[in-house]
């Protein structure tokens, strides 16, 4: 059939949708029961001559649209499945996202001890059903500038990466000279309290620990015993080798940390220094670790 009548016939079967079985049944009947006949059809008042070829094509079409229709319901049925079970677990359907988020914005300015930060104030503060979030700019503001900020493995990291630490002054204790002590909540001259510190009363006075080739870093913080006079400073062996020497520590010497290589050492040897014989010193927060 050519283009011109394909039209009329689409045009034919939209307008006798609501009769088209009523037609389909005559014009089948008589095709079936005798070849080259035409039909007539009345649409808007206007008489279609359909010919046998017409008829027959019209049929094919019919059948092939409402295969198409039984398609298009199972899939609606099955998208109506897909839609229900979504909204399950959602929890639309027991009434638990009935109630829409509180959500608040705000353009947050940022100050560190009175100086102005130069961010990036646009919506960078946020509460949702009351709890506070910032934006990523915002929180690089209060990072200094020799940490980094590493979002890994469900984990935020400030500063360094740790794989593995453990306490220095948990492990086994190797040797240890007299006047030696561990104390737990041990404070300082500036009364900052250490959850375990190692103090030594006397210079010339050592302590060893075994670190069983484990470790890469060592990090502690220095410092002088809460009350005390004296004076000192403390030297750190990997092995039997000096890998650290503090300067002279006093009752007015602020704590402060140190963080060094020991290369997998087997022993770590902590000593007390100095030429006055009452020292003092203490050693705390001594964490060995490895760093990616």
């Amino acid at each position: 059939m050519e283009k011109k009548n394909k039209g009329k016939n689409a045009t034919i079967i939209a307008a006798l949708i609501g009769v088209i079985g009523t037609i389909i049944a005559a014009v089948i009947g008589v095709i079936w029961g005798k070849n080259n006949m035409n039909v007539i059809v009345q649409v808007d008042g206007k008489n279609i001559v359909l010919q046998d070829g017409d008829v027959q094509e019209m049929a094919a079409e019919n059948e092939e649209l409402k295969k198409a229709i039984a398609d298009y319901e199972i899939q609606i049925s099955d998208l109506e499945d897909e839609s229900k079970n979504l909204m399950e677990k959602l929890g639309v359907v027991s009434g638990e996202l009935d109630d829409a988020p509180a959500i608040e914005f705000q353009d947050l300015g940022l100050s560190i001890d009175g100086e102005e930060q130069a961010v990036n104030r646009n919506k960078s503060y946020v509460s949702i059903n009351g709890r506070d979030y910032y934006s990523g700019d915002f929180v690089d503001g209060l990072i200094p500038d020799n940490m980094s900020m590493i979002n890994k493995d469900g984990v935020l990291y400030i500063g360094k990466i740790v794989k593995e630490k453990s306490n220095l002054l948990d492990k086994p204790m190797v040797d240890k000279g007299f006047d030696v002590y561990i104390y737990e909540n041990m404070a300082d001259t500036y009364g900052n309290v250490y959850s375990k510190a190692v103090c030594f009363y006397y210079n010339g006075r050592y302590i060893v620990f075994n670190a069983n080739r484990e470790y890469d870093k060592l990090k502690c913080v220095i410092s002088m015993n809460e009350g005390s006079r004296g004076e000192g400073m403390i030297q750190i062996e990997a092995d039997d080798s000096v890998v650290y020497t503090s300067p002279s520590v006093t009752s007015q010497t602020e704590p402060f940390e140190v963080d060094i290589p020991i290369n997998k050492a087997s022993k770590i040897t902590l000593k007390s220094l100095g030429s006055d014989s009452v020292s003092y010193v203490m050693v705390s927060d001594c964490v060995l670790y490895n760093e990616e």
